[in-house]
């Protein structure tokens, strides 16, 4: 069982590996429409707290992905606001593509498999945190809107190839 060290990515490819986390949290944020300050403040706590748990994770690679990622944000603390939907949706995808790549190429399956379950995890807590009207005014509220459904189900397609 061989644990993938975060130097053998390139530049580039580590930036992606790096990148997808955040992506897809925003993703996930913005799949059902652009969020009122209430539905987006769930979504980041619970986006926040699946991050902290992976500081803790049992697979190495992901371990050492989030805690790059909370000393990066301590170190260089970034602020700009999201993406409209569409582009957030396109760069989340492409950005887990090009990471996936990565993986698939210098990682071992193990750590494919738990960076992927990591990501699909973003995700879903974040798509779980807000209660979503699906049909209007009227309608009753879901768990998961299509939008974040349809979302995580392009994410998951990802990951299996």
């Amino acid at each position: 069982m061989r644990m993938t060290d975060l130097s053998v990515f390139g530049d580039d490819e580590l930036a992606d590996v790096l990148a997808a986390p955040k992506a897809v949290m925003e993703g996930a944020i913005v799949a059902d429409g652009a969020p009122n300050a209430l539905r987006f403040l769930k979504e980041l706590t619970a986006a926040a707290k699946v991050f902290k748990e992976a500081q803790r994770h049992r697979n190495a690679l992901v371990k050492a992905v989030a805690n790059r990622l909370r000393e990066r944000d301590v170190k260089e603390p970034r602020s700009e606001g999201l993406l409209e939907q569409d582009e957030a949706i396109a760069k989340a995808l492409g950005t887990t593509e090009r990471a996936l790549a990565a993986l698939r190429e210098r990682a071992g399956q193990e750590d494919f498999d738990a960076y992927g379950a990591w990501l699909v995890r973003i995700a879903t807590k974040v798509a779980e945190a807000a209660r979503s009207k699906s049909g209007g005014f009227f309608s009753k509220k879901v768990a998961v809107s299509d939008g974040e459904r349809e979302f995580i189900e392009r994410l998951e397609a990802l990951i299996a190839r």
